[in-house]
């Protein structure tokens, strides 16, 4: 399993070849075929024999050529080992992005609240910021209610009828639902909802009730799940005895990113990218990884949706935007306590639910901040998909022709020793045999070699994973 942090493997400097001895050895071999030369060839045998000019040159630049390509192979054996260490970090990497910009569709939402047109009026499109109010605003029911019945009701109508049209199309829907009021009660209200207005039934094992408020990690669990029901996550907060926070409620409808578009018309589908869970004091470490992960292009950034940030975590999310690029006007940060009120639980997905109204607003790439007693989420909203990561090509494990070539060398001069042509023809054979036989150990021993390398740095990341979480 994956997470932000990467071990830092490092990197070894590629030896460099020399290049005096390219031409260094074999003038060294035809200068010591001279000197034996000058002392045994007979010389009535006179220089311009063929043999004479063989064993001065031809002989000595295929002995220097044999000597010189075992000497490259070794040299390239290194250079291929470090090569084949720097590709697996790079693969590593690679795959790390892959992880890092995996994605849910948003493909309908709607929320809820005191005020209208939220999204709107704080992106400056319309009308004034609202204000949040001396005390927690609380949402006006549109339908009387009749006696006895649940309030839920006609809130819970209200947040799901721009949805109606696109839940009622899903043969199957599972709904993740939390509200701050018995589960019994929210429960029927759905159900009910889901019978009288969309003409369906809902069976009851597709609602997991949620005790407390989900928050960013069953975003971050999906985005590793083969999704295959849509998800409508439903978070309701009212106003009862107890609650100091604004009333809000929010639904939101996911599936996976990959696949056919659930058809939700006037909505426009927005990327939903893995999101970073972290702790406050780990934030100066996570978030350039959090950006490098390249889930959309930081100058797309365009609004911050803070959902309960304490103010020295605002404060330092956004000098770390400021310092890494991604720097934020005036007008792009919300604030959901100074436009609504107190924050909620619920807050997190009622933010998720504004930035996603904002990217369908056309205002490019969203981000919405939030935070709890343990964490703090970051999590990046888009029209548009994350770019697939290119994974490094493997040219490493090519078949090591330098081998070939200098056993080739050898096996040439032990031929043309004999002064026979009868025994040259006769050793031709012998030639060709050794060179498959070269041919199958090589197509053994560098397989072997890249998974005896391969062992060795899987076991060398698992040791520095280790020790970081250590």
């Amino acid at each position: 399993m994956m997470n932000w942090h990467l071990p830092q493997m490092a990197r070894n400097a590629l030896s460099k070849l020399p290049g005096w001895w390219l031409l260094a050895v074999p003038a060294a071999c035809i200068a010591l075929a001279a000197i034996a030369l000058f002392f045994t060839w007979p010389v009535q045998r006179g220089f311009t024999n063929l043999r004479f000019w063989f064993w001065l040159l031809l002989l000595p630049v295929l002995v220097s050529s044999a000597v010189m390509a075992f000497v490259l192979s070794a040299a390239l054996q290194i250079r291929r080992e470090t090569d084949w260490r720097h590709l697996f970090i790079d693969r590593k990497y690679a795959h790390w992005q892959h992880w890092g910009r995996r994605s849910l569709r948003l493909v309908a939402f709607h929320c809820l609240t005191p005020e209208s047109d939220v999204a709107s009026r704080a992106l400056g499109l319309e009308g004034l910021p609202p204000q949040a109010p001396a005390k927690p605003g609380e949402i006006v029911p549109v339908q009387p209610l009749q006696l006895g019945e649940s309030p839920l009701k006609d809130i819970l109508s209200q947040t799901l009828e721009p949805l109606s049209e696109t839940l009622r199309a899903q043969s199957s829907i599972e709904i993740w639902l939390y509200a701050n009021t018995p589960e019994e009660q929210a429960t029927n209200a759905v159900e009910q909802y889901w019978s009288a207005k969309l003409k369906k039934r809902l069976p009851t094992e597709n609602i997991h009730w949620q005790k407390d408020a989900p928050d960013a990690a069953l975003l971050d669990n999906w985005c590793d799940e083969d999704i295959s029901l849509p998800r409508l996550v439903i978070a309701l907060h009212l106003l009862d005895g107890k609650s100091q926070a604004s009333a809000s409620s929010s639904a939101l409808l996911f599936q996976r990113s990959s696949g056919p578009v659930i058809k939700a018309p006037p909505f426009r589908p927005v990327y939903l990218f893995r999101p970073l869970v972290t702790q406050s004091h780990d934030l100066d470490a996570d978030f350039p990884r959090f950006l490098a992960a390249g889930q959309t292009d930081a100058k797309r950034l365009s609004h911050l949706w803070d959902a309960g940030l304490h103010s020295r975590e605002r404060g330092a999310l956004l000098a770390l935007m400021d310092e890494h690029g991604v720097p934020l006007p005036a007008q792009g940060r919300h604030d959901l306590s100074l436009l609504l009120g107190p924050a909620s639980p619920a807050s997190f997905w009622l933010a998720l639910c504004l930035a996603a109204q904002g990217c369908d607003l056309g205002q490019r790439g969203q981000l919405v901040a939030a935070q709890t007693d343990e964490s703090i989420s970051l999590i990046q909203l888009s029209t548009q998909p994350a770019a697939p990561v290119d994974a490094p090509r493997d040219i490493i494990s090519r078949y090591p022709l330098a081998y070939l070539g200098g056993i080739f060398a050898v096996m040439l001069a032990l031929i043309l020793l004999p002064s026979g042509r009868d025994t040259q023809i006769a050793m031709l054979p012998w030639l060709g045999g050794g060179l498959v036989i070269v041919a199958a150990l090589l197509s053994f021993s560098v397989p072997l070699a890249l998974r005896l390398w391969r062992k060795q740095l899987d076991v060398e990341w698992h040791l520095l994973e280790q020790n970081r979480h250590d």
